[in-house]
């Protein structure tokens, strides 16, 4: 079986106010450590998700680029563009770009789940969901394609109605801590001194 690995890293940023998947974190980009969690569970291909602004910035090898036609719509957008570029592949493991934590055993525990009968499989923290941290099955894409023609670019839309496998993460989980803007790095460092 064929599980892509997707960084989705095409979003404007405007609460941080300029690209923060290109801030440095523990030395490097921080795409990079999504783009390593999925590496080193030896998916293939790895895909970045981006816009043609943001393309020249990325210097990564042996990772395929999708540029989205239209930048900015969102990830059920991108998700619909990297399915139906990439026919191959029956799964497609989502990781967004701005999360510190991102790591090679979350991947693998979530990999764990992948069964017929889900078309996705996704954390859920409490009652908070993490839809950009999920396994995505190509079944889910005729809806993916109905949700887009109606304007629906939720990812909830989507998962609304597909057959969804939920994960159930601890609350204090720090995997899924996101950066939305400058203050977010704050939270990171309170993460950091919980853990020693």
């Amino acid at each position: 079986m064929k599980i892509a690995g997707v960084v989705l890293a095409g979003g404007q940023s405007s609460r941080y106010g300029q690209p923060k998947m290109f801030e440095l974190f523990a030395g490097q980009p921080l795409y990079k450590n999504s783009l390593i969690a999925l590496q080193q569970n030896q998916l293939e291909p790895l895909i970045i998700a981006t816009n043609a602004s943001l393309q020249k910035k990325f210097a990564e090898e042996n990772t395929q680029m999708i540029i989205e036609k239209q930048p900015h719509q969102g990830p059920l957008s991108a998700l619909q563009n990297i399915m139906t570029n990439f026919p191959d592949n029956e799964w497609f493991f989502v990781v967004a770009s701005d999360m510190p934590y991102m790591n090679a055993d979350f991947v693998q525990t979530m990999l764990t789940y992948i069964d017929d009968r889900y078309d996705a499989i996704v954390p859920k923290q409490d009652s908070r969901l993490q839809p950009l941290a999920a396994l995505y099955r190509r079944t889910a894409l005729p809806i993916a394609n109905l949700l887009i023609q109606q304007n629906k670019k939720s990812m909830k839309a989507l998962l609304d109605q597909v057959r969804v496998c939920y994960v159930g993460f601890e609350e204090e989980n720090a995997t899924f801590i996101n950066i939305n803007t400058q203050l977010d790095w704050a939270q990171t460092v309170k993460k950091e001194s919980n853990y020693e």
